[in-house]
């Protein structure tokens, strides 16, 4: 499964969501088949949902304010749509668009081991899209005697990028990857 996006809130009296897409062209969520609707905490990505995740059937799908909009079948109003505010919709792979020579999928990331200098420095834990246009990174850090995350700008000219191996090379900028070392 996919992350098409998150229910952000609900808009309005006819239990519509304004949709906060983290794909390319929601409008083809209207009739897609297969898509389910989870809590936020629960990663569709990998595993086989489970309650209580519930599968979804996009009723009506428009703009609002240069905003996707989605209602959903069996979500008749406001009422009935509180609940799921803040949900994720996941929709099947084969609902994604085809993928350009040299693109990938967030969930291809997922794994992959993080070298520097040839050195294994991390593995990518998943992407988050960002309000400026780009991914940001977020590593398992495992060099020795560090722990916790770090976060990295996916900025193309930083990572060289073998997935079939499940590797990936990043050339930070200096210090990036240090910030939080005690001086």
């Amino acid at each position: 499964m996919l992350l098409a996006g998150h229910l952000a809130k609900v808009q309005g009296l006819k239990g519509e969501f304004l949709f906060h897409a983290v794909m390319d062209d929601p409008a083809r969520l209207e009739g897609m088949a297969g898509l389910l609707l989870a809590p936020p905490q629960l990663d569709l990505e990998r595993g086989e949902p489970a309650p209580p995740a519930r599968s979804a059937v996009v009723r009506r799908f428009r703009w609002h304010q240069d905003r996707p909009c989605l209602a959903f079948e069996g979500v008749p109003d406001r009422t009935a749509a509180e609940p799921f505010k803040g949900w994720a919709l996941w929709m099947p792979e084969a609902g994604a668009a085809p993928l350009e020579m040299g693109e990938s999928r967030r969930h291809d990331w997922m794994g992959c081991e993080v070298y520097v200098g040839g050195r294994l420095v991390g593995e990518v834990l998943r992407l988050d899209p960002t309000p400026m246009g780009y991914d940001m990174v977020i590593l398992r850090d495992l060099r020795p005697g560090r722990t916790g995350q770090r976060d990295v700008p996916y900025i193309k000219a930083w990572w060289s990028l073998d997935l079939a191996h499940r590797r990936l090379d990043l050339d930070p900028p200096a210090g990036l990857l240090d910030v939080d070392l005690p001086e």
